[in-house]
């Protein structure tokens, strides 16, 4: 049997390790082609010149104008439980998106990537996440960084907001959070939910978190405690359930519309933090930090009683913790979707995909909407 083409497309790029010897992790780079061009034509191959491989002084002339050739704005991809390289259907043209406004493309192995997540936790996930922005920024040139978080890649991504390195926070231009969902909500709907749920709650206050849950109650191997992170009420996992309070939502999201708070700027703010008397369009080169929350109208992992469009709302208005503010000058002028929240250099903007389904692979026109709203965004910056 013949089996199909990459459905989600091919890539053509450098494959590097960023972390070694262990774990040694590595990441998928696609640049635009004038990058591409640029090195080889200046007889720098593609292929990692000697001297970078040799681990010559980051002051040597030759080795600082290899980094010259590179492309210094990285777009990094994050997929979900499971994922690895290629994590979405929309990963091709994602990078055509990228390399249309100057980016390249990073698709990156963490150690929870495939079946890892099932030992491991946010914390290593953001702590890898930083070493692979050390790596791009010390020897691939990267400057600014812009996340894409698909499922769990939210999680990571606001996790990553809250803990990462406080330089490589300030290089992140834009995070994207497509399907923001809880793991939590869909398993409470299962009859077996309490009692996996104790049994886990008894291996972890035994000293036993990292004892894996038997077979019947995941769908992968996993710990105890990382089952807990995943499916308890309030665990380390739990971001985005409808049935969390205000309050909670602020304490998990709230930090995203704080990262600038104490930076001097040339805003005038009222006694709410919103910016007084200037269009968007016209303060885009102000904004340090842009965040696009995508939901999908037909996402087959949130239960039906959720108010997705509701949900969505909390969800924006907990970052920034303010009311809904309107814009008709909003990147792609699309009366379903024109709907920002902002504090001062913080922009949240939500995108309800009616016809969506968690990955947007079915959908007709949504993968494409949601590809547009983060190219308008990737020229802005």
């Amino acid at each position: 049997m013949i089996p199909p083409i990459s459905p989600y497309g091919t890539f053509t790029g450098e494959l590097f390790q960023y972390t070694s010897p262990f774990p040694s992790l590595v990441a998928f780079e696609s640049s635009p082609s004038s990058h591409l061009s640029s090195i080889t034509t200046s007889n720098i191959t593609t292929t990692t010149p000697t001297f970078v491989q040799n681990n010559n002084n980051n002051n040597d002339d030759q080795y600082n104008g290899y980094k010259k050739k590179l492309n210094t704005k990285k777009c990094i991809l994050i997929g979900g439980l499971s994922d690895g390289l290629i994590p979405t259907p929309y990963s091709k043209q994602l990078e055509c998106a990228c390399h249309e406004n100057g980016w390249s493309l990073i698709q990156l192995v963490l150690s929870s990537s495939y079946l890892g997540f099932g030992n491991g936790s946010l914390e290593r996930d953001t702590q890898e996440i930083n070493k692979l922005m050390t790596y791009l920024h010390h020897h691939r040139g990267g400057e600014e960084f812009a996340l894409v978080g698909h499922s769990t890649g939210c999680q990571n991504s606001v996790h990553f907001l809250k803990h990462g390195d406080n330089e490589y926070i300030r290089r992140t231009k834009l995070v994207v959070l497509q399907a923001p969902v809880s793991d939590r909500e869909g398993a409470m709907l299962e009859s077996s939910y309490n009692s996996n749920i104790k049994h886990a709650r008894s291996l972890v206050d035994n000293q036993k978190g990292d004892e894996m849950m038997p077979r019947k109650a995941f769908w992968s191997p996993i710990t105890a405690q990382r089952f807990l992170s995943l499916q308890d009420c309030n665990g380390k996992d739990d971001f985005f359930s409808s049935d969390l309070s205000d309050d909670q939502l602020v304490d998990r999201l709230g930090h995203v519309g704080k990262i600038y708070d104490n930076d001097d700027d040339n805003y005038n703010h009222d006694d709410n933090g919103d910016t007084l008397g200037e269009d968007l369009t016209n303060k885009k080169q102000h904004l340090a930090l842009r965040v696009l929350v995508a939901f999908s109208g037909k996402d087959e992992y949130v239960p039906d009683h959720v108010d997705k469009d509701l949900l969505l709302k909390r969800l924006c208005g907990a970052m920034i913790q303010k009311g809904l503010r309107n814009n008709d000058h909003d990147h792609d002028n699309n009366n379903s979707t024109n709907n920002i929240y902002q504090n001062g250099k913080v922009l949240v903007k939500r995108l309800m995909l009616d016809k969506g389904n968690h990955n947007l692979s079915k959908g007709q026109g949504e993968l494409e909407k949601f590809v547009n709203s983060i190219s308008s965004f990737l020229r802005d910056i």
